[in-house]
């Protein structure tokens, strides 16, 4: 919306007062901003016209309402009934819009004539002073005293020329320009929602009513700037909201309220693979007639196999819940910024790493919190120790929660195959074998000590007639059925390592897929 653009709303209510003059002006009491709407409360006295025992009134609102949300009661201490209600859309055109347009094109147009008087009287300068070069003069010196009179008196007049000239330019720009939206105006109009109550049980006056519409045209973002100060273990959120509102109208002394979504919460670093040890599929060559059942038997294994591998998923259902900001004034069109909340949440940092994927080391934050906390999902900064890096989505639902603050150059975990080694299928003995090993090396170059945490897959066997034995040194701190996890102290310039040993077993016979490790 342009600074010079009078509001809709206020186009609508001026033209609409002197169409239904009964109709007084409302006044919006409360706002209940979502992500891209908003719900309006309002407050309005009318003064409904009365016929033969029935009276009606009629009121506008915003084009951007959705009408279908339109509720309307009369004031809890009122006698007055609404018997029906009726809506419908109606055009006006922008008179008030088109007078002031008008008035600036007016405006434009003298100062225009302004300019060109001036360009008219500096021409004539310039020909006056262009016409001195053929006076004749008594002495050398009189003949250098007008040459310098003419060449500053020139230079003076052409200057002033070309300024005005670029004036005039500018001007004519400015001129066809409002033209144009004159001419827009005077050839469009408004779209409104017009309101008919029917009323019952009071010949009063005066009316008082309260309703409430969900209108387009207004949000808000949620703007975050999350800091880790791992020194402290404790992180820095600050949390803004960015709102903004088309409703043509500046809402003075409004209860604000804004809606949150429930959010979702993110994981930052790549997710590790499952690993998978299990026997392949064969496919014997089939006649034609048995072709189709082969492709369906194909499909099903297909989608078995996907399952199996398959990790899981969660659908979280929406809700919301309001933040109130007390009472505001918000300007039509602009977008502004509020505070809604500073905080320092408490977390225990270290380093995350999963070097079969990739040697690089991520700054965890584990945040545990007194109270849960309902984030909805919005723009967030993360920094850490005052350096900004960068940009990302973020939300946070719950008491406890994990941030990343991406990698550290100063902390590598590397895995090197020390053995991939398969035995040799024998009659006698009728299995085969087949043995990894893999040192890790956790390598702290910085200068302080770190906490570090390593994950590495542990192989899932598909088949029972897969044996599988693990030897590590030292021995993992936790297991699960997808993962080993070391959590190792790392001194500042020291190593540490890791030898992980697998061994299987399994019968010749059997045809194994030993996956992506």
């Amino acid at each position: 919306m342009n600074a010079h653009n009078y509001s809709i709303r206020h186009k609508l209510i001026i033209v609409l007062i002197i169409l239904f003059p009964l109709c007084s002006m409302a006044t919006v009491k409360e706002v209940t901003l979502f992500p891209h709407s908003a719900k309006i409360s309002e407050t309005a006295k009318i003064h409904p016209q009365c016929d033969k025992g029935k009276c009606s009134a009629v009121f506008t609102l915003p084009p951007q309402t959705d009408i279908e949300s339109f509720v309307v009661s009369p004031a809890p201490d009122s006698r007055v009934k609404i018997d029906d209600i009726q809506t419908k859309s109606v055009q006006v055109q922008d008179e008030v819009r088109i007078a002031e347009l008008r008035k600036q094109l007016a405006g434009l147009e003298s100062e225009k004539k302004e300019i060109l008087a001036k360009l008219q009287a500096l021409e004539t300068q310039l020909q006056f002073w262009q016409a001195q070069t053929k006076a004749k003069t008594k002495t050398v010196a009189d003949s250098y005293k007008l040459a310098d009179a003419i060449g500053k008196n020139v230079q003076k007049s052409s200057q002033e020329k070309f300024a005005a000239e670029t004036q005039l330019e500018k001007l004519d720009k400015k001129i066809k320009k409002l033209q144009e939206e004159l001419n827009q105006a005077a050839g469009r109009k408004e779209t409104a929602w017009e309101v008919t109550l029917t009323l019952s049980g009071s010949t009063q006056n005066e009316v008082s009513l309260n309703y409430a519409y969900t209108l387009a045209g207004c949000g808000w973002l949620p703007l975050y700037r999350i800091e880790a100060l791992p020194a402290n273990k404790n992180i820095s959120f600050s949390w803004e909201a960015e709102i903004w509102q088309s409703s043509g109208e500046d809402w003075k002394q409004i209860q604000l309220n804004l809606a949150t979504l429930q959010p979702v919460i993110n994981v930052n670093p790549s997710d590790m693979p499952e690993w998978i040890i299990k026997p392949r599929k064969l496919y014997k060559a089939v006649r034609n007639q048995d072709a189709a059942a082969a492709t369906l038997m194909q499909k099903e294994n297909s989608v078995e196999d996907e399952t199996l591998g398959a990790a899981p998923t969660e659908t979280r259902n929406t809700t919301y819940s309001v933040w109130s900001l007390g009472q505001k004034n918000i300007t039509a069109g602009s977008k502004q910024r509020l505070k809604i909340k500073d905080e320092l949440w408490p977390a225990e940092f270290l380093f995350l790493a999963r070097p079969a994927i990739n040697p690089l080391a991520f700054v965890r934050a584990q945040v545990k919190l007194d109270k849960p906390a309902e984030i909805p999902h919005g723009q967030a900064t993360f920094v850490i120790d005052g350096a900004v890096l960068g940009k990302r989505e973020f939300s946070f639902a719950g008491s406890e929660g994990d941030l990343f603050f991406g990698t550290s150059p100063l902390v590598s975990v590397t895995s090197t195959t020390l053995a991939d080694q398969s035995g040799e299928k024998t009659i006698f003995q009728d299995k085969q074998t087949r043995s990894w090993q893999w040192l890790i090396e956790a390598k702290n170059s910085g200068n302080a000590d770190i906490k570090l945490r390593i994950e590495e897959p542990v192989p899932q066997a598909r088949d029972k007639r897969i044996k599988l034995n693990f030897k590590q040194n030292p021995e993992p701190a936790e297991k699960d059925h997808a993962k080993f996890v070391w959590l190792l102290d790392v001194p500042a310039g020291q190593k540490k390592t890791i030898q992980n040993n697998i061994e299987l077993e399994a019968p010749s016979d059997l045809n194994l897929d030993f996956g992506w490790r």
